[in-house]
């Protein structure tokens, strides 16, 4: 019996270290690349400022380029991850990044709106599969009941790139302007972009694929990490004899985390692609301060993604925080619209949005894995991020039309607090039949 024991607690002792050398390794430098993948996404909202009167586009067309990204970043998504599971991280990661920091930091030579709109939806091609490819290789490092911190650290990547990117790109407007003849929007383009690239190669060259090609793992470490993960496979049933793309496609579960993805990203759009403008309007002249305002409110979904999942991975519960996050979006953004005389209350009011926003994320991509099964797992999570990710084509060039039509973003931001509305009602209705009951059974 003491002999026991002790195995018990060596191999929970080798666990622990085997986990944390995997989170050293992995972790903070996908953070890194997650983080310049989505500011080199979002920085157009922050080029707008200038770039808009410099080639003579109105928020319509603003909105359409803005959105173009989305067209090709959900179609690619698929091919992207079965690429992924075929050829492994490390040569997909470093193909994503080089072609995407290069065509971010093309945009900086620019002429007109034709060729923003080229170049976006060139970057929405080499960047899709990215976030989704992500969430994959995690299932090959990470149990279930550690998922939820790790995709949490890439949604904070999110909210810490747009806290970050706000008042960065702002000082270059201001400060790079004139510099070699180019304007302070081209900077903010070739500055932000280039990085992507070089981290491209320190991906191919620091990650790898699985934990039993990983030569810093001793072969106890690369047993019990084997074995955990070997743990939560579900028996092969009756029902996964089907054709992996019937298995997605018939699925009513994908299509409602697909949903809930959709709406958060309606609302992470609206913050990042349009806030800047918000705050701009309100009286603010200097681009500095705009930046540095904007990134007020943005730095609560960075809070919201830590907490949260913490929570949630901690009490072992997902719905429930995801119907407190989407309450969250809804209340912010319709309270935001009634507290457009204080600029104060206004970005208080967008920073509860934030929260909510930020947090709702990492909740939303732990669970697919939960639920597919490991053949499914590639092509399903990219169909969810594909479905999606429609949000963000709809919700920036339907939010410009709003503006130009009627002069205010108002109406826009308040449809998208009906839309956090309705997924709040379906995380506490349709996931407790659904998904609900599949989430408990992997976390008990």
């Amino acid at each position: 019996m003491k002999k026991d024991m002790v195995n018990i607690s060596d191999e929970e002792t080798i666990k622990k270290i085997a986990y944390r050398k995997i989170w050293i390794r992995i972790i903070p430098l996908l953070f890194l690349c997650y983080g310049f993948a989505f500011i080199d996404r979002i920085n157009i909202g922050f080029t707008k400022l200038q770039m808009s009167d410099a080639l003579g586009i109105d928020a319509t067309w603003y909105g359409i380029a803005a959105g173009a990204f989305f067209i090709t970043y959900a179609f690619c998504e698929i091919p992207s991850n079965l690429v992924l599971a075929k050829w492994g991280a490390r040569r997909t990661f470093v193909r994503i990044m080089v072609l995407w920091g290069l065509a971010t930091a093309t945009t900086a030579f620019i002429t007109n709106v034709g060729h923003l709109i080229t170049l976006r939806l060139l970057l929405g091609a080499f960047e899709a599969g990215f976030l989704p490819g992500i969430v994959l290789y995690f299932t090959y490092w990470f149990p279930f009941r550690m998922r939820a911190r790790a995709t949490a650290v890439i949604f904070v990547a999110n909210a810490a790139a747009g806290s970050i990117a706000a008042p960065l790109s702002g000082w270059i407007l201001t400060s790079l302007n004139g510099t070699l003849g180019l304007e302070g929007w081209r900077w903010v383009f070739l500055v932000e972009g280039l990085p992507a690239c070089i981290l491209g190669f320190v991906c191919l060259f620091v990650l790898r694929n699985r934990p039993e090609d990983a030569e810093w793992l001793t072969d106890e470490e690369k047993a019990v990490v084997a074995a955990d993960l070997a743990s939560e496979i579900a028996p092969v049933r009756e029902h996964l004899s089907k054709g992996i793309a019937r298995q997605i496609l018939t699925n009513p579960t994908n299509y409602l985390v697909a949903f809930l993805f959709f709406t958060a990203a309606c609302s992470n759009y609206l913050l990042f692609f349009w806030l800047p403008t918000i705050v701009k309007e309100s009286g603010i002249a200097s681009l500095v301060s705009v930046g540095f305002l904007t990134a007020i409110p943005l730095a609560m979904g960075f809070v919201g993604a830590i907490f949260v999942s913490w929570s949630s991975d901690a009490l072992r519960e997902r719905r429930w925080h995801l119907v407190f996050c989407f309450g969250l979006v809804a209340f912010g953004l319709v309270a935001s619209t009634l507290a457009i005389e204080s600029r104060t209350l206004m970005l208080t009011f967008f920073a509860v949005a934030s929260f909510g926003t930020g947090a709702s994320g990492p909740l939303i991509f732990s669970i697919p894995p939960g639920y597919l099964s490991r053949q499914a797992a590639p092509a399903g999570i990219a169909f969810i991020s594909m479905l999606g990710n429609v949000a963000g084509f709809a919700s920036p060039p339907l939010l410009g039309y709003i503006k130009t039509i009627t002069g205010s973003l108002a109406g826009g931001v308040v449809a998208i607090a009906l839309l956090a509305a309705v997924g709040a009602l379906l995380a506490a209705m349709a996931f407790h039949k659904r998904a609900g009951n599949v989430v408990q059974t992997q976390l008990t």
